[in-house]
């Protein structure tokens, strides 16, 4: 089955290069020729990808409730692009508002109904603080842009359009616009799993093609040029239209892939801060370059020029402080371990790349003996020392790629990726218990370390991370009872 998704992968994809080769060749034919390539391209792909989004949205429990929903919300999308291009046929020419205006309108709104469907709304006050800075920082970014290529010239005293050409080349890369906004949202937050991000952005670079194509046409219409759609205008709208079309067709790719649906739900999602967002202001500041700084070097090329790095060296300050605040939210602020939350963020994706690779992820679960005896004589600044010591014998019985976590207390595990067989976990135990011969130094005294270890390995294509892990803590368990060095 993934060979022939993949086979019809690489023929959608030739199909995509064929017709904007197609609408290239004929652009510099008759423009009745034009028109019926383009057209017929158009509507090719909108009949296809709405047979691929009825598809996907009638999937059953391959792909997540929340995503079915969201592929049922996209519906109205797929079904108003075809009608709208056959409307396009119908009444070519048409000043605004014509019907397949409106039927754009109507498209940009269902879209942004349907890709609002795919967020998780965040919990905290803070969290959702910041998601509306960075939302905002895209809007700003990208309306800086629209205000020099679009609303600027419209609103110029020597501009020659009517208002009927001046009003939907505005308005149509406005919506554009509104849509990468909440696409933004969508993607800073996260979609409720991992399946979904890939084809979300496909429809980001469908919107970007469709509204590059919309700002171009919007400028040369504000600049007295043609109404009739250029050859350049044309590919960019045909190939966003492509990518609509491909969108539910990679879901349904991912669908097919367990380990690409699960793992985000189980606490996979990565919490990095976002870069891109800051990466939106740099076309703003660019033009402002070129447009004032170029014609007025002195002075406000050099303001210009001294804004741009101030901000930066603000967006870079930024990063640091986001990047800080990561790591201190993922790692145990004494041992300087991974904490708990980390491991249940690196585990999942270490099994689901097991289940592709078909190997398997090893948990050792270690808890450490007479630790309590040893906090009550010594004292808890002597515990901590021990904590401390302990967690750095464990960093060296493990290689680089292998996860060290303490989950609290005297408790720490250990994420074995990319394992055979048990016996490449086993081996990790030898040489933690080799290291436990040797004290550690916690103070004025050294205590010799002693700990119960207990080891799972996940089962072929296993994603259930509470499974493996609650398997090695019941194994610890028993090696505790039994005081047996491992079980």
């Amino acid at each position: 089955m993934r060979r022939w998704d993949t086979t019809g992968l690489v023929v959608l994809l030739a199909l995509g290069a064929f017709s904007i080769v197609a609408i290239q060749v004929s652009g510099s034919s008759t423009r009745p020729l034009f028109n019926a390539v383009a057209g017929f391209a158009q509507l090719f792909f909108a009949v296809l990808g709405l047979a691929f989004a009825i598809r996907t949205a009638r999937l059953g429990r391959e792909l997540p409730r929340h995503l079915r929903r969201a592929w049922r919300m996209m519906l109205p999308v797929y079904v108003l692009w075809p009608v709208t291009i056959v409307l396009y046929a119908v009444y070519p020419g048409q000043g605004f508002p014509s019907p397949p205006d409106i039927g754009r309108l109507l498209i940009a709104v269902a879209t942004l109904i349907g890709i609002l469907a795919f967020a998780r709304l965040p919990g905290s006050s803070a969290e959702r603080a910041k998601l509306r800075l960075d939302a905002t920082l895209v809007g700003v970014g990208t309306a800086m842009v629209l205000w020099f290529f679009v609303v600027s010239p419209a609103l110029r005293d020597d501009a020659t359009s009517t208002w009927r050409e001046i009003v939907p080349s505005v308005v149509h890369p406005l919506f554009g616009a509104a849509l990468l906004f909440c696409i933004s949202v969508v993607l800073l937050r996260g979609p409720g799993a991992a399946a979904a991000h890939r084809p979300l952005l496909v429809l980001v670079a469908a919107v970007v093609m469709i509204l590059t194509g919309d700002m171009i046409r919007a400028y040369v219409i504000n600049h007295g040029g043609p109404v009739m759609p250029t050859a350049l205008q044309t590919t960019l709208w045909t190939g966003g239209m492509f990518l609509f079309m491909l969108a539910p067709y990679v879901q349904r790719l991912y669908c097919r892939r367990p380990d690409r649906i699960r793992w985000a739900t189980e606490g996979g999602a990565s919490s990095r801060p976002p870069r891109w967002p800051y990466v939106t202001v740099i076309p703003g500041y660019a033009l402002l370059l070129l447009e004032v700084g170029a014609k007025e070097p002195y002075p406000a090329g050099g303001l210009i020029a001294g804004a741009i790095i101030v901000s930066s060296l603000v967006f870079a300050r930024q990063m640091i402080a986001a990047q800080e605040s990561r790591r201190l939210a993922v790692t145990d602020g004494l041992t300087g371990l991974a904490n708990r939350f980390q491991l249940y963020e690196v585990l999942p994706r270490a099994l689901a790349k097991a289940a592709r690779n078909g190997t398997r992820v090893g948990v050792l679960i270690i808890d450490m003996n007479g630790f309590k005896q040893i906090n009550d004589t010594l004292g808890h600044r002597a515990g901590d020392q021990l904590l401390v010591g302990f967690g750095d014998l464990l960093r060296r019985c493990v290689l680089g790629s292998d996860l060290v976590a303490r989950l609290g207390g005297d408790e720490f595990a250990i994420v074995l990726p990319e394992l055979t067989d048990e016996a490449q976990a086993q081996a990790v135990i030898r040489r933690i218990r080799a290291a436990m011969a040797e004290p550690i130094d916690v103070g004025e005294t050294v205590v010799q370390p002693s700990a119960s270890i207990g080891v799972a390995l996940s089962e072929p294509e296993e994603l259930a991370t509470d499974d493996v892990v609650a398997r090695a803590d019941m194994a610890m368990y028993e090696s505790k009872k039994n005081r047996t060095p491992s079980r």
